[in-house]
């Protein structure tokens, strides 16, 4: 068991136990020294074992069954076992591509998953080795489609991982007794040529196919190794120094490496958060750690955002404070100036207090009798809009205390005259609206003509009734009258409008009209 502790790009330090009592000891106060931060396991052992199946294309409840008959099948007595998908096949139905990887002996790690589990140690997940490999062949830029990557963790023991596509199809573990002594360079080129009559066999790669060799080396075995690859010119040898390789991903070490397995440590370290082979049980600790750092943030984040409140309140109390200072100043400085001027006025006998009230007047009385035109003429302007015959001459605007005013200069603010009782009388029958109301009212006088009349009178007087109609019924007005026809049809009135026979044959005949409307003002208190 090597332990490693990284920090980013920096092997911070590393630790190797025997698998022995007095090794056993030693892991177990090594962790508790930490305070119970997150591990992650990394297995290099020739028990792991891998299988290429093919599956239905399926999804939850039914891929789950298949894959849990295929583990038992080829992982029966193991509970460390993962499937992970490489590809989907369309043929007459789809079918997935799925490797089976576990340990054949799942006894070998439980002694150092016990010290994990009675220290308490957060464990994030247990991790193959060969699969995570996989991450860095992508940077070797081989042109095969077939890649053999072979390094070395520990001196007994060479690693050959077989990639089809960049993706894992198998690894193997095999014992070398070399490395220190012997011929060690026959000894890898042996086994790799074993590698591939494997892969011949078992139809993972054709008998043409030319395989490109990833070898990651140590200096001592570096030059042997490129010499005899150089011998053997059936495949494509590629030889890595291994330190070459970590300076080239800036990972420091504290000395040059024999091994590669500060290479894939640092690749495991990279991933937030990656698991093949621990159980559910095995990670509770880990799932604690995560809750426990999550209440954390959050509790950080609620104190955080109460102190930016609280600060912002003081903040706007202190402005506010200062700004009811200057305003209680101002209000001094203009009392004292005012009552400086009317002291040395002679007939000044009015308060301040009088004054204030003056102003408050002046501004309720703009408020609610002074208007302007505007929206009385949109709505009048909309009406008149649906009746493109009409076209509007003039518009007198002015506003008045009584409904019944048919001019600005007729405008009374007193009591209203005796001729408006006879104009009550005279619309009661027809109109029932008061016009002796006392309020504020908005008046027009409009006055326009008939577009393109040509003496039928019947259709000139349709459409000013239907104009009065329209505006009646739009409720918008207090009082709607017609004041000028072009033929008065009322009883006992003259006829008036231009139809004289001599202005019929010398020019064309004018249809003339004009219309009163009164909206009443109303203002809330």
């Amino acid at each position: 068991m090597v332990a490693q502790e990284w920090s980013g790009r920096k092997l911070e330090s590393s630790v190797y136990f025997e698998p022995d009592e007095q090794g056993l000891d030693l892991f177990s106060a090594y962790l508790r020294s930490f305070k119970r931060e997150p591990v992650r396991l990394m297995v290099d052992l020739i028990e792991e074992e891998f299988r290429q199946i093919k599956i239905p294309l399926l999804r939850g409840s039914d891929r789950k069954a298949i894959l849990k008959r295929n583990y038992a099948k080829y992982f029966r007595n193991s509970k460390y076992r993962f499937a992970i998908s490489q590809s989907v096949e369309k043929k007459t139905r789809k079918e997935e591509n799925v490797l089976l990887m576990g340990l054949t002996n799942q006894y070998l790690l439980d002694p150092w998953l016990k010290i994990i589990e009675d220290t308490r140690t957060p464990l994030s997940g247990i991790i193959s080795l060969p699969l995570v490999s996989q991450d860095y062949i992508s940077e070797l830029k081989s042109e095969n489609n077939a890649v053999i990557l072979v390094s070395q963790q520990v001196p007994s023991n060479l690693r050959q991982s077989v990639f089809v596509n960049g993706k894992l199809i198998l690894s193997r573990l095999v014992p070398i007794a070399s490395f220190y002594q012997g011929d060690y360079a026959a000894d890898v080129i042996r086994d790799i040529e074993s590698t591939q009559r494997y892969l011949v066999s078992q139809r993972i790669v054709g008998g043409a196919d030319r395989i490109s060799i990833q070898i990651f080396t140590n200096k001592r075995h570096y030059d042997k190794l490129k010499i005899k690859c150089t011998a053997e010119n059936y495949a494509d040898f590629k030889i890595h120094a291994i330190n070459e390789i970590l300076k080239k991903e800036k990972i420091e070490l504290y000395d040059d490496q024999d091994f590669s397995s500060g290479l894939f440590c640092y690749l495991a370290s990279k991933k937030i958060s990656v698991n093949h082979y621990a159980v559910p049980e095995e990670r509770k600790y880990y799932h604690h750690h995560l809750a426990n750092f999550f209440l954390k943030f959050t509790g950080i984040a609620i104190f955080a955002i109460g102190i930016g409140l609280a600060s912002t309140s003081l903040v706007e109390g202190w402005m506010y404070n200062n700004t009811v200072t200057e305003t209680n100043l101002i209000e001094q400085k203009y009392k004292s100036k005012y009552n400086q001027l009317s002291e040395n006025m002679i007939d000044s006998t009015t308060s301040t207090a009088s004054m204030q009230n003056v102003v408050k007047l002046v501004g309720l009385m703009q408020k609610r009798y002074i208007s302007d035109p505007e929206e009385l003429l949109s709505m009048v302007s909309r009406e008149i809009s649906l009746f493109p015959d009409i076209r509007v001459k003039s518009i007198e605007w002015f506003t008045s205390k009584f409904a019944d005013a048919t001019s600005a200069g007729k405008v009374s603010w007193g009591k209203s005259k005796s001729r408006r009782k006879k104009k009550k009388e005279k619309k009661s029958s027809g109109n029932k609206k008061n016009f002796l109301v006392n309020g504020f009212f908005e008046i027009a006088i409009v006055r326009g003509q008939i577009l393109n009349f040509d003496g039928d009178y019947r259709y000139a007087l349709s459409t000013i009734d239907d104009l009065e109609t329209a505006l009646n019924e739009s409720g918008n007005y207090y009082l709607v009258e017609i004041t000028k026809r072009p033929l008065d049809i009322e009883p006992g009135n003259t006829l008036s409008g231009d139809f004289s026979a001599s202005r019929r044959v010398t020019q064309m005949p004018v249809a003339e009209l004009a219309f009163r409307v009164v909206r009443e003002v109303t203002y809330d208190e």
